[in-house]
């Protein structure tokens, strides 16, 4: 464990915010992560991973416990656990070249693997919760290690119980059941298009996840080129009667249904409706490939993309009497 005083987050938030904490803990395997206790006072602590989904609006007073990218995973009696600090697509990509499948549809979200139960990351039709066993966490509290199952992580669409309450736990370490005979979802015609566009019929696992690769690639900017979070907003969720309403107004309208005639409309196409694709306030701005993601353009705060994203959340309630939700977490 390695622990460094006055410490810059810059380069460990990809929005690329220039932030400080007092102290910034780096873990590197389970025995590390026991010795954080002598660190915790009342403040508690702020776990980061990749900071792929955190907007920085000010220092952090609180330690700042960070466990290594290194990657380590194994299959063991059918179930694949890896360490919390791995990159996330290492994860994706290492399963689908083994055959084992599940995952393939959220490649190149980046992010931990710790991360994605703590969002419930989902992409083109998969949620990570269907294949999550287990997860480890540590109570820095109690000093003691426990894991907690699907259930008990209490999945919702974009989050978790690790999101929804204050708790005094560091994810270690996820357990997921990824098997060579699960069906694969091409139910998206991006993928569908883009593996016919190579002429693979029978895709793989492997093609899958290149094909979801190559399309985020041409569809979203690469934040080590252009800093951001990925989707800043959630897409709402609205009833029949609205989403008829709107369909009636708006033949382009972008949603998918859902259970009990319901739909999640896109955010994106919301913001674009309202004339933010592409749209620019001082050194942060809405991406021209991508309505849905916020970017730095060079020196912007936190507060300066809070403020933008505000002035979005209006112009989009005023329009269409919806309120857009941000996703990434705002300290």
């Amino acid at each position: 464990m390695k622990v460094k005083e006055n410490f810059n987050l810059k380069k460990h938030n990809t929005l690329a915010l220039d932030c400080f904490c007092d102290q910034f803990i780096l873990v590197e395997n389970l025995h590390d992560v026991e010795q954080i206790v002598p660190f915790v006072g009342k403040q508690g602590i702020f776990v980061l991973g990749s900071g792929s989904n955190i907007v920085l609006t000010k220092n952090i007073e609180k330690p700042v416990v960070h466990l290594t990218s290194r990657f380590h995973a194994r299959v063991a009696d059918g179930i694949t656990v890896a360490w919390a600090g791995s990159k996330w697509n290492d994860l994706v990509m290492w399963a689908a070249k083994k055959g084992l499948g599940g995952i393939e549809n959220l490649a190149a979200i980046p992010g931990t693997v710790g991360g994605a139960p703590e969002q419930n990351i989902g992409a083109y039709g998969v949620e990570v919760k269907d294949t999550i066993v287990w997860v480890e966490v540590f109570n820095y509290r109690t000093n003691v290690f426990q894991r907690l199952s699907n259930a008990e992580c209490r999945f919702m669409y974009r989050s978790s119980i690790f999101r929804e309450t204050e708790n005094p736990w560091i994810i270690t370490r996820v357990a997921f059941e990824l098997r060579p005979n699960s069906e694969k979802n091409l139910s998206y015609d991006g993928i569908k298009a883009e593996l016919k566009s190579k002429d693979i019929l029978d895709p793989s696992y492997l093609d899958i996840a290149n094909a979801v690769s190559a399309i985020r690639q041409r569809k979203l900017p690469d934040y080590t080129e252009l800093p951001n979070v990925g989707s800043f907003y959630k897409n709402p969720i609205i009833d029949e009667k609205q989403y008829k309403k709107l369909s009636r107004k708006y033949d382009d309208i972008v949603a998918y249904p859902l259970e009990n005639n319901h739909f999640r409309l896109s955010a994106a196409w919301l913001l674009e409706k309202c004339g933010f694709k592409g749209h620019r306030m001082h050194e942060c701005g809405f991406s021209d490939k991508h309505a849905l993601v916020l970017v730095n353009y060079g020196n912007a705060t936190g507060r300066e993309i809070i403020s933008l994203s505000k002035e979005a959340i209006r112009s989009v309630n005023q329009k269409f009497k919806i309120k857009l939700k941000v996703e990434p977490q705002v300290l």
